[in-house]
């Protein structure tokens, strides 16, 4: 191996843990958050659980994020790896900064397609309309499909006030796991596929995934905590389950897909179900505009690094 080599591999492995502590630390509220918010668990036990959720996802099902990758950066070169993970880690931390809302996962793809178009070796075609119709639909799926599950959970189960409060303080703990692994298993899984996805930069991840929650995520874990806290048990329940379903599937057909996409839509989607509550649009429509800007914005990044 050449020096040159040698030097962009330990840059990938930084780059690699760098983004991966930030997306742990940035994205746990939005998994524990019901649960904690609650008091169903501690955040010191919630925070663990999360830790652990992304490191299963990420160990069990994160290396099939090569595949959407290979396919939309073909024959990428260390050098391109390393300048798509810097200038996704500086998007994201731009956005964090200027509280624009945007995905990580979505500033990748928009790179690497980007990236593709610019050394002239473009990505699939129908891969890439496969990921962007999965944006567009998941959000309106994840809308639906809340809507109606808190019309459905709110007509069967159990008339036992006590009864019902326990079932759901056990599903928003498994819950909160599960949403933790289908995020480790996407999201965290893209990112170090972009870094290649050697036994290294795995665990440099999974070393990552840990101090993230413990060391970068207390103040999302407590605002969002409390938002989740107003929230009715069934609203946090149809939450989870509508985000955990919905990335696990993306997952499965190794296509990226950002958990905030899904919570995001169906978080409105239980807000519309209650005719009598009132919803403001305007947070979710800031949101969706975070969601266009963010991969055209890293497209034309792409392009003019390449």
């Amino acid at each position: 191996m050449s020096d040159l080599m040698f030097w962009l591999s330990i840059v990938l492995v930084v780059l690699t843990f760098l983004a991966v502590m930030l997306v742990s630390g940035n994205n746990l509220s939005a998994c524990i958050g019901p649960s904690v918010g609650s008091r169903i668990i501690s955040r010191r036990f919630g925070t663990l659980l999360g830790a652990i959720g992304f490191s299963a996802g990420l160990l069990v099902q994160g290396s099939g994020m090569t595949r959407s990758v290979g396919v939309l950066l073909p024959n990428a070169t260390p050098e391109l790896r390393v300048a798509a993970l810097l200038v996704a880690i500086l998007i994201f931390v731009i956005a964090e900064i200027t509280r624009i809302p945007m995905s990580l996962s979505m500033c990748l793809v928009g790179l690497l397609a980007g990236l593709s178009i610019g050394k002239d070796v473009p990505a699939s075609v129908l891969f890439s309309s496969e990921v962007v119709t999965m944006w567009f639909v998941a959000p309106l799926v994840a809308l639906a499909l809340s809507f109606y599950l808190i019309r459905a959970l709110s007509r069967t189960w159990p008339g036992n006030f006590w009864r019902r409060i326990q079932t759901y303080k056990i599903l928003l703990i498994l819950l909160s796991f599960s949403t933790a692994y289908v995020l480790g298993a996407n999201t965290l899984g893209l990112v170090v596929a972009t870094g290649g996805f050697n036994f290294v930069e795995v665990i440099g991840a999974v070393v990552a995934i840990f101090i993230g929650c413990f060391y970068f995520s207390s103040g999302t874990v407590r605002r969002v905590s409390q938002e989740f806290f107003l929230m009715r048990y069934t609203s946090a329940t149809a939450t989870l389950v509508t985000s955990t379903l919905l990335v696990e599937l993306a997952t499965i057909f190794n296509i990226p897909l950002s958990n905030t996409q899904t919570a995001t839509a169906a978080v409105l989607g239980t807000g519309l179900s209650y005719r009598t509550k009132f919803v403001s649009l305007k947070p979710f429509l800031a949101i969706v505009a975070g969601w266009i800007i963010a991969p055209l914005l890293s497209f034309a990044a792409g392009i003019l690094i390449a």
